[in-house]
């Protein structure tokens, strides 16, 4: 029995033993931390925790879960390395995937924030096609010649980072590519991966068969470059295939000996080829090698047949749809703005801001015209104000809250005023549907607003919404913005963005937009009618995406009398920048021309909102976590949005492991954030200098003119001057003198070439200087004698307060 019970209490203490090691688990094997760990701190920094929370949140956990964590920790400068290896496993798997794609897109788009330029990058790939699955090479691909089977590849997007440009040039953006590509191929060649098959930057600029963008003029500039970028690239690769070929012709020798021949020449000769540097020689070197690879290049490009030129040369330009809307709305409300003045009608009240008013109300009718002109107003600028308002983007600013329980109250629901202190795609007309569909929700809530006050006084802001709602010009805007966002807006968006297709094809919808917008020209009844239908007046014929909106203007009409006129312009203005933003698709373009295999190769999103959401994470970031790095943020973004996690499952070993924390630890020992500051700052002193030089040079040009013209100096005796002029110069300096006056009417020097001219544009300019002049004193006259008048109005009052107490005042 004794023995029995010895056994029984030895197997509990054994179970107890074994329930214990189960419930004990380290974070860390052999002291590195093991790679499931590693996995969860990825997506826990993903998910947006703290860094410095990571380990706390650990314990809590494996607390939560009925773990020991043999007292493991992992403090923050381990997590940051963590996600820097996150980072850097992401680089891997860009070029990994790319070594295997069809082809690919690029896109990008920056902004700034507290003057430094931030640039976002994205890649789209064709992955897998069959030829690559067979193991074929390009060259081979493209010599093959037959692509019309790939044209439903799957399309992969890679966010690349978020990047700093030391200015906003095309010539800068390009480099921002160029670095960003060969910093990512640097990680995969020091990889594994890449020591046992290296890769090269210029094949992923080969396989470049696009670019979207917006439609500024510096984009544009930068895909022309980049193309550029291209074809230098096949021309060395081409090359290089040939130097690197088992027979080399006598031709390649007489290329390549004219290349060191220029080298030498360029240095001065043999004896200043011996005296440069060792590495200079070799950087020289290397220069020669690629330009005779280019000339090879292109002699082999010259003698391929047009499809395989045709294939190798491909690349297309795409601009963002968003873009194009955004711009149609704009380019719209300038015909509108500009129908009131052209119709000879009163526009749109002017909406004054707080310092011009007080200007126009303490000086004559002049100023006050002159204040009143410069001001905006129209539907645009009141959905701008009341967003301001009703939702400004500061939260301790604005009446937010007050409207959003004060509409509780009234209608039974609450909403966020659309947001119009941001650059947000449809904001403003989404702002005019929700002031027309309440409007006079939004006077009495204005009321509201003044009298809650001590005072019961409006600011001038509000003063300038209320008076807005009750007018008839600016209603009439907001119902045109209303009536186009309904009938072609919304629909437009809702097809770009549905679902996921090919920018390229597209062309189709934007002829359907044009064709739609010139039948609503032809018969505006379709959308203005009281019988209008969305069957009809849609460019989807699919309902209204604001019912309410649409209603209540046919509630309206009747109190606006030229609501048909400014659609009409509204609608003739949006139509002509449709058809200037949708260039790329017109016939004879190379978008129209290219083939269904081409177009599937050049895959691109119809908009650009993969950056634009990229940029605005980061920002968000930032603010809630004003230390994190541009490349903390870039590591754990390319981790989480690519899905690293799932790569590094697949293809990752030990070894592999292990390679990428030494990559991050070499990272971390060169200070690249420091090196990108100083880049910075050697741009702003460059800049700096540019200026200062040009000012030097304006300053002499300055000088000589003088020299050359006279003394600048104001002639008086107009009859001496007309009897006996003086030469050229010594008029011209006379006219410089009225010109630094401030007369804008002197014609340019250019224009007078003519002593004749010189001398009647002086006369000119006297003429109405003189005038001036006059006017002023006799203004002045004017005050004097009035100050007089009310100086004989005080003769009869006593100033004596001698007598007189302070509590009296």
């Amino acid at each position: 029995m004794n023995t029995l019970q010895v056994r029984n209490g030895h197997s509990i203490g054994r179970q107890h033993k074994v329930v214990a090691k189960l419930r004990c688990y380290s974070l860390k094997s052999k002291g590195v931390i093991k790679p499931e760990m590693r996995d969860m701190v990825w997506n826990l920094v993903g998910g947006g925790v703290l860094m410095n929370t990571v380990n706390g949140l650990l314990q809590t956990m494996a607390k939560g879960f009925g773990l020991d964590l043999k007292d493991d920790s992992i403090d923050r400068r381990s997590v940051s390395r963590i996600n820097r290896e996150g980072g850097a496993a992401a680089k891997i798997q860009i070029v990994h995937k790319l070594k295997n794609a069809g082809g690919c897109t690029v896109n990008g788009n920056g902004t700034t924030n507290k003057h430094i330029n931030y640039e976002s990058k994205h890649i789209m790939m064709n992955v897998l096609t069959p030829q690559s699955e067979k193991g074929l090479c390009r060259e081979e691909v493209m010599l093959q010649g037959d692509h019309s089977k790939n044209t439903d590849h799957p399309t992969v997007t890679a966010h690349l980072c978020i990047n700093t440009a030391v200015n906003h040039t095309s010539e800068m953006q390009l480099q921002g590519w160029k670095d960003t590509m060969t910093d990512i191929y640097a990680h995969y060649n020091a990889s594994l991966f890449g020591q046992r098959k290296p890769k090269d930057v210029r094949d992923f600029v080969r396989a470049v068969a696009g670019m979207s963008t917006d439609h500024a003029q510096d984009q544009k500039k930068l895909c022309r470059i980049f193309e550029d970028w291209k074809k230098l690239c096949e021309r060395e690769r081409w090359g290089e295939a040939v130097f690197n070929s088992a027979s080399i012709g006598d031709d390649v020798h007489t290329v390549l000996w004219e290349e060191i021949e220029r080298n030498i020449r360029e240095a001065g000769g043999d004896t200043g080829w011996e005296a440069l540097s060792d590495d200079e020689r070799r950087k020289r070197e290397d220069e020669a090698y690629r330009r005779a690879c280019a000339r090879i290049g292109q002699e082999k490009i010259d003698a391929m047949t047009p499809e395989e030129r045709r294939y190798i040369e491909l690349f297309l330009w795409g601009g963002c749809c968003m873009h194009k809307e955004m711009n149609a709305v704009k380019g719209g409300n300038a015909r509108m703005t500009a129908f009131w003045k052209a119709q000879g009608l009163v526009g749109s009240i002017k909406l004054v801001n707080k310092d011009n008013r007080a200007v126009a109300a303490s000086g004559d009718s002049a100023t006050k015209e002159r204040v009143t002109e410069a001001a905006q107003g129209g539907a645009v600028k009141l959905c701008s104000l009341g967003g301001a308002m009703f939702a400004h983007k500061d939260k301790k600013k604005g009446q937010q809250d007050t409207l959003q329980i004060y509409m509780e109250s009234i209608i039974g629901y609450m909403i966020c005023f659309p947001d119009t202190s941001n650059t947000r795609y449809q904001a403003f007309c989404e702002a005019a549907a929700e002031l027309i569909t309440k409007l006079d929700f939004y006077r009495q809530f204005l009321e509201l607003v003044c009298n809650l006050k001590d005072k019961c006084t409006f600011t001038n802001m509000e003063k300038n919404v209320f008076d807005a709602l009750f007018d008839v010009p600016t209603l009439t805007e907001l119902c045109v913005l209303i009536l186009y966002s309904q009938s072609i807006s919304h629909p437009y968006m809702c097809e770009v963005r549905g679902m996921l297709k090919n920018l390229l094809e597209l062309g189709g919808k934007h002829r359907r937009v044009l064709g739609h917008l010139q039948k609503l020209l032809d018969n505006r009844q379709l959308i203005l009618s009281p019988q209008a239908s969305y069957e009809t007046g849609a460019l989807d014929g699919k309902p209204w995406e604001r019912p309410d909106a649409f209603y209540a203007i046919q509630h309206l009409a009747p109190q606006l009398p030229h609501l048909e006129g400014a659609l009409i312009a509204f609608l003739e203005g949006a139509r002509d920048t449709w058809v200037r933003f949708t260039s790329e698709f017109e016939e004879g373009s190379k978008i129209a021309s290219a083939s269904a295999s081409e177009k599937c190769c050049a895959f691109m999103k119809p908009t650009n909102d993969d950056n634009k959401g990229a940029l605005g994470v980061y920002w968000a970031g930032v603010r809630n976590n004003p230390r994190l790095s541009i490349a903390q943020h870039n590591a754990h973004t390319m981790y989480q949005k690519n899905n690293t996690s799932a790569f590094m499952q697949m293809h990752f070993t030990p070894a592999d492991h292990r390679s990428v924390m030494r990559q991050v630890r070499e990272e971390d020992a060169a200070q690249l954030p420091a090196k990108l500051c100083a880049k910075q700052v050697a741009e702003w002193r460059r800049v700096d200098e540019e200026k200062h030089a040009a000012d030097a040079r304006r300053k002499v040009r300055a000088e000589n003119k003088a020299a050359k013209e006279g003394p600048v100096v104001r002639v008086v005796d107009l009859p001496r001057l007309l009897v006996k002029p003086p030469i050229v110069p010594v008029l011209k300096g006379h006219l410089n003198w009225y010109q630094v006056q401030g007369d804008t009417a002197i014609p340019k020097n250019a224009h007078l070439d003519k002593k004749a001219l010189v001398l009647d544009a002086l006369i000119a300019a006297m003429e109405h200087y003189n005038a001036l002049e006059s006017e002023a004193a006799s203004a002045e006259v004017a005050q004097d004698a009035q100050i007089e008048v009310e100086d004989d109005a005080m003769q009869g009052i006593e100033d004596d307060f001698s007598e007189s107490k302070a509590g009296d005042y």
